[in-house]
């Protein structure tokens, strides 16, 4: 910023008014009064102004002084400077043996604004810089890895130490008050030191990248990092949010294959697991690789497999025994204790689950087949494919 605005010339002569109260005004580098707490003045040219520029310090007028120059009154007027040059002048209405004292203070306040307006337009071109090359990177694929080192450089961003990418998603319907509250969470979470890099995606998600710093055991609780996220968003009552962690990885093709990893977590995630908020990529590998599978006459049958099997599962309580026997890795006893039922009633449902099914679930292969058939059929409910060629066919 090299120039004064006509914003924070006024904002200049309000703060100071409030302090000495003499009138001031503060002119341009043309000597063009642009500030005035008399602003029948404003936009007027002020030849004391132009003299203090050519001198770039001071200028005093006094009463004789005034009725010889265009649209001045006594007073004194100090030129304004900035990284070495002259920018403007602030001038004070008065007796020049009274206002004369306050001079320093008052220009000395000036350059200061304008050394805190200079930072804070610096730090705001900073987080542009910073926002469009996550954003660059979310988009990017191989072919763009040396242009986004070269942005990265001019970033002063150093890409080769492990990160994690993180998504955070909205809840719900996203309606006008969406864009508000991301926003709202961005200026809660940027400039934290366990987040590098924080942008709005789109208006109902957020995506960061935050160092990898210690190893995380999978299926455990949440890390410190976006527990301390959580809780600090609980605490200001934000809107529910749903977390997709991916995994972590350098370098720049590691942001990206990050970004991905994140990016598959969460729509599996959402479609699989819907009553959880939080979702890693580590603890998910098989479900996450549903996100990514084509269409195809064999993930056409296990969509019909799917069906089938719900349709005659009418309470849904295959469908849980199924899902509780899998993460429980088919331990029939913790299966039988998480669903509170007797073994025997746990072996029943597991023989109607071969009846119904054609598939036996205390086989790995066929719990797998189960399993998948299962995530692809939640994955083609929350986004269905309206091209599938294979669709209808047998």
């Amino acid at each position: 910023m090299s120039r004064l605005t006509k914003e924070l010339a006024q904002e200049i002569v309000t703060r100071t008014m409030q302090v000495i109260h003499y009138n001031v005004n503060v002119m341009d580098e043309r000597g063009r009064i642009i500030g005035s707490g008399d602003r029948s003045r404003l936009y007027q040219k002020h030849e004391g102004a132009l003299i203090a520029i050519e001198r770039k310090g001071r200028f005093e007028i006094d009463e004789e002084s005034a009725r010889k120059l265009q649209g001045v009154l006594p007073g004194t007027n100090l030129a304004i400077q900035f990284q070495g040059e002259v920018v403007g002048v602030i001038g004070i209405t008065g007796d020049p043996n009274e206002v004369t004292k306050y001079g320093e203070l008052v220009k000395m306040t000036a350059e200061m604004y304008l050394e805190q307006a200079d930072l804070l337009e610096k730090a705001q071109w900073d987080k542009r810089m910073k926002e469009d090359f996550l954003l660059s990177v979310i988009h990017a694929d191989r072919k763009d890895i040396a242009m986004l080192r070269i942005q990265a450089e001019r970033i002063g961003f150093h890409p080769d130490k492990a990160r994690v990418a993180c998504i955070m998603e909205l809840r719900g319907e996203h309606d006008a008050d969406s864009l508000p509250t991301l926003k709202r969470v961005v200026e809660l979470l940027e400039g934290r030191p366990t987040i590098d890099l924080i942008a709005i995606r789109n208006t109902h998600q957020i995506v960061l990248f935050k160092p990898h710093l210690h190893p995380r055991q999978p299926n455990t609780d949440i890390c410190e990092g976006i527990g301390q996220i959580r809780r600090l968003l609980e605490d200001k009552q934000i809107a529910p949010l749903c977390i997709a962690v991916g995994k972590a990885y350098s370098g720049i093709d590691g942001m990206i294959a990050s970004y991905r990893s994140a990016q598959d977590t969460m729509r599996a995630g959402q479609a699989i697991l819907p009553d959880q908020t939080v979702y890693y990529g580590e603890d998910m590998p098989n479900e996450t690789v549903s996100a990514n599978v084509k269409p195809s006459w064999v993930v056409e049958e296990l969509h019909q497999l799917w069906r089938g099997f719900v349709q005659e599962d009418k309470s849904g309580e295959l469908q849980q025994t199924l899902q509780a026997y899998y993460e429980e890795n088919g331990e029939q006893q913790r299966v039988a204790e998480r669903l509170a039922i007797h073994r025997n009633t746990l072996r029943y449902r597991l023989q109607r689950i071969h009846d119904v099914a054609g598939k036996d679930p205390k086989r790995f292969r066929d719990l797998y087949t189960l399993m998948t058939a299962r995530w692809l059929s939640a994955l083609e409910e929350k986004e269905p494919e309206t091209d599938n060629v294979w669709k209808g066919q047998s």
